[in-house]
């Protein structure tokens, strides 16, 4: 309710544009000079139709600094003045029309801004059919319909390029988070991912020549360094990644992703000297025509994000497994490992093992998932993940246009 309450009260609903108070002074004028040449039209009146024409322009005063709450304000005035008033008069009859031309101008909704006028004009025929008005509303309303149409259409006139700048800000605020989900994604994918095979290298170093003493301190001390690197790279990303624009957003790659074949070689060595299995099924798929270029490249990303997963989080003598499949209209691809090391909680490293695992909670940021559920997403798919007890499993569907 607060936040119906606070858009009413808004000047403007352009982002670009903001009323100066030169702005507020000149409606004021108008106002006033609406007021005086309908005063001086009718002189004299009586003391109520004085305060209706009074009122009626300090409504219309007020439109131009909370328009929803003047235009309300002045078209009830003038629909009550409509009903009481035995004669027509230029104000506040004109003043739904002219406070119909700000909220137009602020660019408010057009349908509630035109329906005051709708809604006076209806009253002011039924008045003239049934209430016993003047013969002159009918002047009265060739008035209005001229001045208040004349400045309906300046309202419409300015309203263009003003929603063209709203436009134009829209569209660089969403380039620019594009640009910024891009630089999450790319980092992550990137810089962060080498950087930890690099730790797990030193890891799988250290854990053959136990007996190189000097070599496992000199190992030691740059896994410590690269990953205080990683936590501090991890944390930015999380920062830039936590600030959303809430808007789904395609994810370009602006370079060639590594080869899946040297990330699955990789993953499967550092297996096997973990007495871990991977497994993949499907891989050829992946050349398949029907699969477009850019389809193909978003894929290679987010298949090497999972098997790099699995690398990470699969347990000793556990079991890995990669199996992709298509029907020539979509591709559906399945990743699973065994976790379950104590430690380890949703596939993701929380603490130690005696062998030399890893430890540090650098290793997992969940960046890597969401990197990829957004490019799953961006192609019109979609990802899950479940973990049920020692198997974590991904699992996403990507739809393609066959090749005629």
């Amino acid at each position: 309710m607060s936040a119906v309450a606070a858009n009413l009260m808004q000047p403007t609903r352009y982002a670009t544009w903001r009323p100066t108070w030169r702005l507020h002074l000149a409606h004021a004028f108008l106002a006033t000079m609406v007021t005086l040449v309908s005063l001086t039209a009718r002189w004299p009146l009586f003391a109520s139709m004085l305060l209706f024409e009074i009122v009626g322009g300090l409504t219309l005063a007020l439109c131009s600094r909370f328009p929803w709450p003047g235009a309300l304000l002045g078209s009830a005035v003038a629909w009550t003045g409509t009903v009481m008033m035995t004669d027509a008069s230029i104000s506040p009859g004109i003043i739904p029309w002219l406070c119909t031309a700000i909220l137009v101008a602020r660019g408010f909704p057009r349908m509630p801004a035109y329906s005051l006028v709708v809604f006076s004009l209806v009253l002011m025929i039924a008045d003239a059919r049934w209430g016993g008005a003047s013969e002159s509303w009918i002047d009265m309303l060739m008035w209005q319909g001229f001045i208040g149409g004349a400045a309906i259409t300046l309202a419409e006139l300015v309203r263009s390029p003003r929603h063209q700048a709203e436009r134009s800000l829209y569209t660089y605020r969403e380039s620019m988070e594009r640009q910024r989900l891009l630089v999450v994604t790319e980092l992550h994918d990137t810089v962060v991912r080498d950087l930890t095979h690099a730790v797990m290298t030193a890891e799988q170093a250290r854990l053959a020549h136990p007996e190189d003493t000097a070599l496992a301190l000199e190992l030691d001390a740059m896994t410590v360094a690269v990953r205080a690197a990683v936590e501090q790279m991890r944390h930015a990303l999380r920062a830039m990644s936590d600030i959303r624009g809430g808007e789904r957003l395609d994810i370009e790659a602006t370079s060639a992703p590594r080869p899946l074949e040297a990330v699955i070689a990789d993953a499967a060595t550092i297996l096997r000297q973990r007495g871990a299995h991977l497994e993949v099924e499907g891989l050829k798929l992946l050349g398949s025509p029907v699969i477009p270029p850019g389809v193909r490249l978003q894929l290679l990303r987010v298949l090497g994000e999972l098997v790099s997963n699995m690398s990470k989080y699969t347990a000793p003598r556990g079991r890995a497994r990669l199996v992709i499949e298509s029907d020539g209209h979509s591709l559906e691809a399945m990743a699973s490992n065994d976790v379950g090391l104590p430690g380890q909680v949703g596939g993701v490293w929380a603490g130690a093992s005696s062998k030399g695992a890893p430890t540090s909670g650098a290793f997992s940021s969940g960046l890597g998932l969401e990197g990829a559920r957004r490019r799953v997403e961006a192609l019109g798919g979609g990802l899950s993940v479940s973990h049920s007890e020692g198997r974590w499993t991904v699992v996403f569907s990507i739809p393609f246009q066959a090749a005629p």
